[in-house]
């Protein structure tokens, strides 16, 4: 009880620090309007992201001396084993897409949508959840970093699925962001702003949703990249609830906005997440009649003999 009391008060703590709490003093940190808000953050992830590459680098370089030198004993002096280097490796990799992620939420958002952009753009203060998942993430890395650094040998293909995937997934979300221009915001919309229109071009030919299905994949395929075991299992199954209950809502409102236009698109388009269907009833394809044409001359009656 009390170790459960210690770890929420931490994560709290944590949260409060994403949120630029007790800044009331700092105007530019105050509010998320706040240049300095805005600069802090992205020096951070650009710091920590440019760190991680470097390490990334040196540690491939490093691998590739060993073999060419028959140098089995130790990686860039360090005695660490091969196995601690590649899953070191796999590291720096994650946390490059984690910064690479949420510098794009922000710039994406502030180069097509630039009237909704400002630090919390970046979702680097998601929410509680997104933040406990995401140190939990960490703790199942590191745990088998130190103990068990050969306990998934046999799947050595699979952080390489998982960077394709994460790429793949980036690739989709920014270009559904990009599209959609001053459509998108990161909180659904109840009320429709004058130039809120509905997108079906672009990428949205295709999915619904692919913002969703970008991040959907994007969650699962960067724990593959780390090689977490459990947390692949877990962030499949807490994404796929979490857009689960998401997506129903949203399409409800989306049908408020455009009662017209939306069930007619439901009805051409890919959801993107597998076992979600859509509440939205598709339009009925009204199918032409053939209007038999009457005559308006007065009928004959036959004469009686």
């Amino acid at each position: 009880m009390a170790l459960r009391t210690f770890l929420k008060r931490a994560l709290g703590h944590i949260q409060s620090r994403l949120d630029f709490e007790n800044w009331s003093d700092h105007p530019q940190f105050a509010t998320k309007i706040g240049l300095g808000r805005v600069a802090l953050v992205t020096l951070c992830l650009g710091v920590i992201g440019t760190l991680h590459l470097v390490s990334a680098l040196f540690i491939l370089f490093s691998l590739w001396n060993r073999r060419s030198s028959d140098e089995n004993e130790e990686c860039f002096k360090l005695y660490w084993s091969t196995e601690r280097c590649i899953l070191f490796l796999q590291w720096c990799t994650y946390m490059i897409a984690v910064c690479v992620f949420h510098l794009l939420e922000f710039f994406v958002t502030a180069i097509w949508n630039p009237t909704m952009v400002d630090a919390d753009s970046f979702l680097v203060n998601h929410s509680l959840s997104y933040t406990a998942a995401f140190l939990t993430s960490l703790t199942e890395f590191w745990l088998r970093f130190l103990f068990f650094p050969s306990s998934l040998a046999i799947f050595k293909s699979l952080p390489w699925i998982g960077l394709i995937i994460a790429i793949a997934s980036q690739v989709i979300r920014s270009l559904a962001m990009a599209t959609a221009g001053e459509s998108f915001n990161h909180v659904i919309q109840t009320q429709k702003k004058e130039n809120h229109v509905l997108v079906t071009d672009g990428i949205y030919r295709l999915f619904r949703h692919p913002s969703y299905v970008g991040f959907f994949y994007w969650s699962i395929s960067v724990q593959m990249v780390l090689g977490n075991a459990i947390h692949t299992v877990l962030f499949a199954f807490t994404s796929w609830n979490f857009f689960h209950r998401r997506i129903p809502y949203e399409e409800e409102s989306l049908c408020q906005l455009f009662p017209n236009e939306y069930p007619s698109y439901v009805a051409g388009t890919w959801m993107g997440i597998p076992f979600i269907k859509s509440t939205v009833v598709p339009a009925p394809t009204v199918e032409p009649t053939m209007v038999v044409p009457t005559s308006t001359e007065p009928q004959q009656s036959k004469k009686k003999d």
